[in-house]
């Protein structure tokens, strides 16, 4: 009772016209970005920091946290209208959104994106206030040896899911982790892979990559393939029928819990969370098979735990003053902008602060999901527009988005680069979520791997020995076993010839 008495107390004070109106601009700006090609949410908050100077630091984190919230959520967009991900973290929604959007349910799609992102929020925002103890003690036992190897379990991961086979997509994803090593190393400042080109001193652009392997070469496999325009709907199917949404609800708990626990291990994010989910949802449903073809419940498991991240997020940075992603790297800032030191100190000069950021997490989905659906018509008029000007527009976005990042005409070459390779990739079978993915990730597994080693005296025997870093190493081999039906079958006729009587395998 006293909790939620303080939580009342607080929420009094947010319910004045300048707040609910950075709600507003914030919700709506972060929804903006997150569906433009090439503007990112991390961007997003970075360029509004300089502007909440002056402001009390409750209005500043109203205004950041709702973009952060909007924009996380505006990437299924166009990752469901145009197979184009507004952000990394939306790719796995695209999987099954595109399909839907193609055979005229885009509208419905992008509906029940809406209140799975709004549901992932509010459930994440509970743990966030309840759970954030025993999350936070998870997440502080993870060492270098844990993080290499989640990165490289969420990019077989993605391997796995996306690709037409398991071998394909770790080709993918090694591409990705090759690409990675370009630029200066973090760690002993040589060069790599840069071939005297200054532009590449900071490795390869992610904006550049991933509208690359996933916008130009839509652009190009559409005017290649001249697809026909997307089919015309009615508004109304926006808003997903109740009983759909009371069938996902279990769905969308468990994802809840899924993107709320991964958000809180510090540089994951929410690429790693929605696959995760993915792959859980993919593996416990009674058709499998029908998963990146237009399952709902494709997109509920994606949206709904990317989104569940970001409450996440927030828990080592506010407990520990450690970011949970790049965006709240640079919230960490504003907090700092505005005298707020995050780490163990926070919570004992601030006691009521988790409650005032779980009000912050929580009104925010609520102004995601009004304004969620009350935009859904403007975006679906994007299926009345010839296909030959949404392309252009596209390519118009996509230019002067990855100009906008480091205003450098470089990133506009290695764009168009990666659309070629992107659109090659598809022709051999090979998909883009693993390569993005691998080129996210990459850092942190290399730097992490090469500090495992070092603090071990280069022995792997930490890797066997820490209980975390043992249950990830089984999830990998079980993963690749599972996916190779070679080894699969040559494991059940050996199991098949030793086996006990009753056992299975």
């Amino acid at each position: 009772m006293g909790e939620l008495s303080l939580i009342g107390e607080s929420l009094a004070s947010f319910f004045t016209v300048k707040i609910m109106l950075l709600f507003l601009l914030g919700t709506v700006a972060g929804m903006a970005v997150g569906a433009l090609p090439g503007l990112t949410t991390t961007m997003g908050v970075s360029l509004l920091i300089s502007f909440t100077w002056g402001m009390e630091w409750i209005e500043a984190m109203v205004l950041i946290v709702s973009v952060h919230i909007g924009g996380t959520y505006g990437g299924s967009t166009p990752a469901i209208f145009l197979n184009i991900p507004g952000t990394p973290a939306s790719a796995a929604t695209a999987m099954d959104g595109y399909p839907m959007a193609q055979r005229g349910e885009g509208g419905l799609a992008r509906g029940l994106a809406t209140f799975q992102s709004f549901l992932g929020t509010i459930l994440a925002a509970v743990l966030f206030l309840i759970g954030a103890p025993i999350l936070l003690d998870l997440s502080m036992n993870f060492g270098s040896w844990e993080y290499f190897l989640l990165a490289m379990f969420g990019i077989i991961l993605s391997a796995n899911l996306t690709a037409e086979s398991l071998s394909k997509g770790l080709i993918s994803g090694i591409l990705g982790l090759a690409l990675a090593t370009a630029g200066m190393d973090k760690i002993t400042g040589v060069q790599r892979f840069t071939f005297g080109e200054s532009a590449l001193m900071d490795g390869f652009s992610l904006i550049a990559v991933l509208i690359g392997v996933f916008g130009i070469a839509e652009v190009i496999d559409s005017i290649m393939k001249l697809k026909p325009p997307l089919k015309a709907e009615k508004f109304q199917s926006s808003i997903p029928p109740w009983k759909m949404l009371l069938k996902f609800l279990p769905a969308g708990g468990r994802s809840s819990v899924i993107g709320a626990a991964i958000g809180a291990i510090p540089g994951v994010g929410a690429d790693v969370a929605a696959w995760v989910s993915y792959d859980v949802a993919r593996r416990r449903s009674k058709k499998p098979e029908t998963f990146g073809k237009g399952n709902p419940e494709g997109i509920v498991a994606a949206e709904t735990a990317n989104n569940a991240c970001v409450p996440g997020t927030y828990i080592p940075m506010l407990a520990l003053g450690i970011p949970g992603d790049a965006v709240t790297a640079v919230i960490i800032g504003g907090l700092l902008l505005h005298g707020l030191q995050p780490g163990p100190l926070l919570l004992t000069q601030n006691p009521n602060i988790l409650n005032q950021f779980f009000i912050i997490l929580t009104i925010s989905a609520a102004f995601m999901l009004v304004f969620g659906l009350f935009f859904s018509y403007l975006f679906q008029k994007i299926l009345s527009v010839p296909r030959s000007i949404v392309l252009l527009v596209v390519t118009v976005f996509s230019v002067v988005g990855t100009f906008a990042v480091n205003n450098r005409p470089f990133d506009i070459g290695i764009m168009f680069l990666f659309g070629i390779i992107g659109f090659l990739m598809r022709k051999v079978g090979l998909a883009a979520p693993p390569l993005v993915l691998g080129l996210i990730l990459g850092l942190m597994a290399e730097q992490n791997f090469r500090r495992a080693m070092v603090s071990s005296d280069y022995s792997f025997v930490p890797f066997i020995t820490r209980p975390i870093s043992l249950f990830l190493l089984v999830c990998i081999v079980f993963l690749i076993l599972n996916q190779n039906q070679f080894l699969s079958k040559r494991l059940k006729n050996v199991w098949g010839k030793i086996k006990p009587k009753g056992a299975s395998l």
